[in-house]
């Protein structure tokens, strides 16, 4: 089931809600588990047993790191994320690791489906653990909770990646407030016109330009970028509008997870903007505990690898992703160790030509079915190679695409902003500070002293 289908906007939604509110606020996640979980089966009807697995092996794993002491909370931990995340392993990446040894074969053979959310619900799980871990949350206080947590059928589809310590306290007691209730309305409608009206009607045009291999001409390789760098944005910032305001209609707040990410000036403030919640994940599980930036420069470097190679493979088994990663983590260390302070120096207005360029850059990798189709497109939008400047093709998809493309630079561009906040202020919704983005401290950890480093 999608957000935009008609099924889930004029029947699976409205029962939702009746449901979820028909309970007391204290039973309101068993109502929400089942409807999550026929949410999920609507389209993978067996893969459903898998996400519920993934809660209980992670519930219970967390209560035997809290009762664990000296080594064997390491040893648990360690075996808990390696138990929690063989399911991503093996039906995302296990095509891409048997294709890369050379074994295509074997790889069609095995041709495993993508189970929905597995990326999202796998981090979720991790990043309780550790929490745990670190002595910085005791966890759920029932299986249920949990499960209805981490099934939740808003962030389910396309995140954002919540945290336990964030949302399960709101789910402890989900109250109706009607000025919420009309934002999350407000919400939902917003990303299903971003994603059904404009996102959506982009895609065939960009599916069209990308759909020759290589570009036809240097127009054709421009719009096409210019293109696909709107239509990505509208489609995933969409999918986080709905998961905000469907959490919202049942009294719970999720954090921003996009802000404008084409006003960035570099790009560490795009990743500042761009996906927050997946950012913030990777710098509180894996940047930090390499050491973060305070080490030396080699050491940051290693960190910067490691973290946006695991990046760009998050977001797809294939060797652009994984390149598109790195491109993002070369662009970020140079911009630390060289070229920052003269980007600050800069105009405002050059600034932001920059913060769009490298984006659009990146998504030519992220598009590309290989690494040879990014290459021609890199060659062609530089004029490299023996194409023309403009050809029919550039010119038909720009007749078909000019209107759309207009609408879509102004909102990303922000010119909805305002409107947002003045409603955000007329219901009395407090503003969501991006630091929050960050672990929540929760009122178990405010009771304990012990720290530990992971």
């Amino acid at each position: 089931m999608v957000f935009t289908s008609t099924v889930f906007v004029f029947v699976f939604l409205p029962v939702a809600l009746a449901l979820f509110y028909v309970f007391p606020a204290r039973w309101r996640t068993a109502p929400l588990l089942a409807l999550s979980a026929v949410f999920y089966a609507w389209g993978e009807p067996v893969l459903v047993v898998l996400i519920l697995a993934t809660g209980a092996a992670t519930y219970y794993l967390g209560k035997v790191l809290l009762r664990a002491e000296g080594a064997a909370r390491r040893w648990w931990l360690t075996a808990g994320i390696v138990l929690i995340s063989i399911p991503l392993v093996v039906f995302k990446y296990l095509d891409f690791v048997l294709e890369s040894l050379g074994l295509e074969r074997a790889a069609a053979e095995v041709n495993l489906p993508l189970p929905i959310g597995v990326s999202f619900y796998t981090f979720m799980s991790i990043g309780y653990l550790v929490d745990i871990y670190r002595r910085r949350d005791e966890g759920a206080p029932r299986l249920l909770d949990f499960s209805g947590f981490l099934a939740m059928y808003p962030h389910l589809v396309a995140g954002p990646i919540v945290r336990w310590a964030h949302i399960g306290p709101q789910l402890a007691n989900p109250r109706f407030d009607p000025g919420l209730f009309t934002y999350g309305a407000i919400r939902v409608a917003t990303g299903l016109a971003k994603k059904a009206v404009l996102a959506d009607s982009i895609a065939p045009i960009v599916d069209g330009l990308f759909a020759t291999g290589a570009p036809t001409s240097v127009g054709a390789a421009w719009l096409a970028v210019v293109l696909y760098s709107l239509q990505i944005y509208l489609d995933f910032s969409a999918y986080s509008d709905i998961a905000i305001g469907l959490a919202a209609m049942m009294g719970v707040r999720f954090h921003e997870n996009f802000r404008y990410p084409y006003l960035a000036r570099s790009a560490r403030e795009f990743w500042q903007r761009w996906h927050i919640s997946l950012g913030s994940w990777f710098r509180d599980y894996v940047y930090i505990p390499l050491g973060g930036s305070r080490v030396s420069p080699v050491k940051v470097w290693r960190n910067l690898f490691v973290v946006w190679a695991l990046t760009g493979l998050w977001h797809g088994a294939a060797w652009t992703f994984v390149l598109w990663g790195l491109y993002y983590g070369v662009l970020i260390g140079v911009e630390r160790f060289a070229i920052g302070r003269y980007l600050d120096r800069l105009p405002r207005a050059l600034q932001h030509a920059y913060g769009v360029l490298v984006a659009m850059l990146g998504w030519v990798l992220f598009r590309s079915v290989d690494v040879g189709q990014a290459v021609s497109y890199y060659a062609s939008m530089v004029g490299l190679r023996d194409v023309p400047l403009w050809d029919p093709d550039a010119d038909l998809a720009l007749q078909r695409s000019a209107g759309l493309a207009l609408v879509s630079i102004a909102l990303a561009a922000g010119i909805a902003k305002r409107l947002m906040d003045r409603v955000r202020s007329q219901i009395a919704l407090p503003d969501d500070d991006e630091s929050l983005t960050s672990l929540a401290e929760t009122r178990a950890a405010r009771t304990l002293s012990t720290r530990a480093a992971i």
